[in-house]
C-alpha cells in the first residue's frame, strides 16, 4: 500500500458546484454582438479596501431577472476586474469593446484610491454583473431601473478585436488586465 504524499507546492483543494437554470437559459460569455450595449450593475473598484469582497451578495436574482426580461447576449460577473472580465467577453465573442470612462460607476471605496478609474477597471472581487444586450433594450433597462441595484450603460460592442477606453474625448487602448490568479 502506497503512502499518501503531499503534492508539490502544498495542499490543493478543488470544489465543484452543480446546479440548474430553473427555467432561465444560460447566458454565455460568447454571445456579444456588434452594436450591443455594455452594461454593469452596481459600482466598481476598491472591494479589497472596503472589505466588500468578504460580504458580497451574489447577484443571482438580478441575473435571473435580467435574463428572463431582456435579450441578454453575453454575461459574466466582475470578479477579476472590469477590464479583464470585459476582455473575456470580447475574446469569447470575437468582438471589440469600447468603454466610456465617464460612464463607469465608481464605488466610494475606489474613490479613496490614487486613481479611482483604474481601481474600477482593474480591481477584482466586485461581483457585479457585466452584460451585453441590444442597445434599445439597454435604453429601456437604464430608464426603468427595474432591479434593486442600479444598472449603468458603460460602452458598446463593435466589430473587430481588442478594447478601447474613451476618456476626455480621446481614445486609448485598454488592455484586459485585472486581478491575476497566481499559483
Amino acid at each position: 500500500m502506497a503512502a499518501w504524499a503531499e503534492p508539490p507546492g502544498g495542499l490543493h483543494i478543488t470544489v465543484t458546484v452543480l446546479g440548474s437554470c430553473g427555467g432561465v437559459g444560460p447566458v454565455l460569455r460568447s454571445g456579444a454582438k456588434p452594436g450591443d450595449a455594455v452594461c454593469v450593475t452596481g459600482a466598481l473598484g476598491g472591494a479589497w479596501r472596503g472589505r466588500r469582497h468578504l460580504t458580497f451578495t451574489p447577484r443571482i436574482a438580478e441575473a435571473r431577472g435580467l435574463a428572463g426580461e431582456f435579450g441578454l447576449h453575453a454575461m459574466i460577473d466582475v470578479s477579476d476586474g472590469l477590464a479583464a472580465d470585459l476582455g473575456h467577453i470580447a475574446a469569447a465573442s470575437c468582438v471589440a469593446a469600447e468603454l466610456d470612462a465617464a460612464a463607469v460607476p465608481i464605488h466610494d471605496d475606489a474613490r479613496a484610491c490614487d486613481d479611482p478609474l483604474s481601481a474600477a477597471l482593474r480591481d477584482g472581487e466586485d461581483y457585479e454583473l457585466l452584460f451585453t444586450l441590444p442597445a434599445e433594450q439597454a435604453r429601456r433597462l437604464v430608464a426603468t431601473q427595474p432591479l434593486a441595484v442600479r444598472v449603468s450603460r458603460i460602452g458598446t460592442i463593435a466589430a473587430g478585436a481588442g478594447m478601447t477606453l474613451l476618456r476626455g474625448g480621446k481614445s486609448q487602448k485598454l488592455p484586459p488586465r485585472g486581478w491575476e490568479h497566481r499559483t
